[in-house]
């Protein structure tokens, strides 16, 4: 471990405090958000875009704004 941190060039206090991190529950909802909207496009054919995913998505209970989604989607 210790070779590894050194030619990394990472503490291994470093090494070990990324190993337990935890995710953000920012990242959770993100990511959530983008498997909701990835859903929404593909079971739509393709043809849905930011508007319309929005709607859905603020019907499921999400607070999104048009402009989040148009920035998943790119």
């Amino acid at each position: 471990m210790e070779k590894m941190c050194s030619v990394l060039e990472v503490s291994r206090s470093g090494y070990y405090k990324w190993r337990s991190a935890t995710s953000s529950p920012q990242a959770e909802r993100k990511a959530l958000v983008l498997q909701r909207i990835i859903y929404h496009f593909k079971d739509n054919r393709r043809r849905y875009g930011s508007p319309k995913i929005t709607e859905l998505l603020l019907k499921e209970g999400f607070t999104i704004s048009e402009r989040t989604v148009g920035k998943y989607m790119q």
